[in-house]
């Protein structure tokens, strides 16, 4: 009688991003760490190294997040955003004053600001840059800054500049700090791509040679999980593989 062979569909890891490698290993451990004693030695050992190298990656993804930056840039983004909301305000509500002066300036305002009305719902490195963008063109104009100080909203735009340039600075100074950790994610990453590699060939090698169902069972739920996750990995199509789909 012939053994039935097992074998996992394909996923490129060492192509994933990292939040979506730690997020696929954490998936995987809580999948096969129920059944830890009923799989077998060696997936048990593997699936135990597992476990500890994607507590070290998830370690080191969390220490990259926190920097003494970005609470200030949070601050930062708050008030910028605070002055942006104050500029359209203002102006959309000159746009309805009886002055005549100024419901002019407003309307020559508002058709500069059109483009650049829901700036301060980018994401926040992309909103620094349209922001820039947009105090340059306002400040090579006269007649914008001449609108801004009928209306009396010069002084925003000179102090959204500011924040925005204390933003850039501030985000630049994350970036060269998260550069100069020894230990990060990034240098972990093929750690944890490795070790799941090692605990999947694990598993495939004992449901081949020493199955049970408790094994054949977590295989197919892993199986699925795989191919959840090769949506992400570049080889294919951003979206989920029909689970009818022959296997690479």
């Amino acid at each position: 009688m012939f053994m039935q062979n097992h074998n996992f569909s394909s996923l490129y890891a060492a192509k994933l991003p990292i939040n979506s490698t730690y997020s696929l290993i954490k998936s995987t451990i809580e999948l096969a760490k129920p059944v830890s004693s009923e799989i077998g030695v060696i997936p048990s050992a593997a699936l135990s190294y597992l476990e500890t190298v994607n507590l070290n990656l998830g370690g080191a993804m969390h220490k990259n997040q926190r920097s003494e930056f970005t609470e200030e840039m949070k601050v930062l983004n708050k008030d910028r955003g605070a002055d942006i909301s104050v500029i359209k305000s203002v102006t959309s509500s000159y746009l309805k004053s009886t002055d005549a002066n100024k419901k002019a300036a407003a309307s020559t305002l508002h058709l500069f600001l059109v483009p650049y009305w829901n700036v301060d719902s980018l994401a926040q490195d992309v909103e620094s840059g349209v922001v820039d963008e947009m105090e340059v063109k306002y400040n090579a104009r006269p007649d914008l800054k001449a609108a801004a100080t009928i209306m009396g909203i010069d002084n925003f735009f000179d102090s959204l500049t500011a924040k925005n340039i204390a933003y850039n600075l501030k985000f630049k100074n994350r970036n060269t700090e998260y550069a100069e950790r020894d230990t990060s994610a990034s240098d972990l990453k093929p750690i944890a791509t490795a070790a799941y590699i090692q605990f999947c060939t694990a598993i495939e090698q004992a449901v081949n040679f020493t199955p049970n169902d408790t094994l054949i069972a977590l295989f197919n739920k892993m199986d699925e999980l795989r191919k959840v996750y090769h949506a992400l990995d570049g080889s294919g199509k951003n979206t989920p593989p029909s689970p009818d789909a022959p296997a690479k």
